[in-house]
């Protein structure tokens, strides 16, 4: 969930500096082509900087974005495919065992193997025959 945006002072933040930035580079160039007696020949490449400024922040968060999701859907596929590799080694560790020579079916979840064959079913446990019985009263 996203945190409430009430008294966050970033954009506002940002969009003041970007005012300032292009404001301060219509005035470099209001300089340079109405007083050219006081202006200076780096006044319009910086004008030029400032009132751009705001484009080349967005260009650049959209380039982080793109590279971000890229980033992350990489690692998400890299992800999948070693859970799938995972589970296709542990197939392969169950199948010989996946039937026995009296016909019947043995499916392992963890230490319980599950025993089917007929028409009755049987659970067995390794923990079972570790642990002593005891009875509650």
């Amino acid at each position: 969930m996203e945190e409430p945006r009430e008294d966050d002072c970033r954009v506002p933040l940002i969009s003041s500096l970007f005012c300032l930035c292009v404001s301060a580079g219509g005035v470099l160039l209001v300089i340079y082509v109405f007083v050219p007696s006081s202006s200076k020949p780096w006044f319009p490449l910086v004008a030029f900087i400032l009132i751009g400024s705001p484009w080349i922040f967005w260009i650049l968060a959209y380039i982080y974005t793109c590279i971000k999701a890229c980033i992350r859907s990489s690692r998400l596929e890299d992800r999948q495919i070693s859970r799938r590799s995972y589970h296709a080694r542990s197939r392969a560790i169950d199948e010989p065992n996946s039937s026995s020579n009296d016909g019947r079916k043995h499916v392992h979840f963890g230490g319980v193997e599950v025993h089917e064959g007929g028409g009755d079913s049987s659970v067995s446990s390794s923990k079972e025959i570790e642990m002593p019985f005891t009875s509650s009263v």
